[in-house]
């Protein structure tokens, strides 16, 4: 079961949708941890057959605020020092 399944597909607006790489540049991360938080149950792609991998943006936003939370080891975010808070700068 995936932790957050996208809405309706007559729900998806166009625009909020981004193919692997769009994905990875829109929230700063790897193009592997998208296909990563896909095999781990977190995101799914749309269900287009024969189609490309296309990821619900607003979606995928709530899976990286669920590694965010989890102490995801961004340079950008400082890592999972102690005593770091949202919105602290980088070391």
């Amino acid at each position: 079961m995936v932790r957050y399944p996208n809405p309706p597909l007559a729900d998806i607006n166009p625009a909020d949708l981004a193919d692997r790489a769009g994905t990875a540049q829109a929230f700063g991360i790897s193009e592997s941890a998208v296909k990563k938080w896909a095999m781990l149950g977190l995101i799914e792609a749309l269900p287009i057959p024969g189609g490309p991998h296309l990821y619900h943006l607003p979606t995928v936003a709530k899976a990286e605020l669920h590694t965010w939370q989890r102490g995801a080891d961004r340079p950008a975010r400082g890592g999972r020092r102690p005593g770091w808070r949202p919105g602290q700068a980088a070391a």
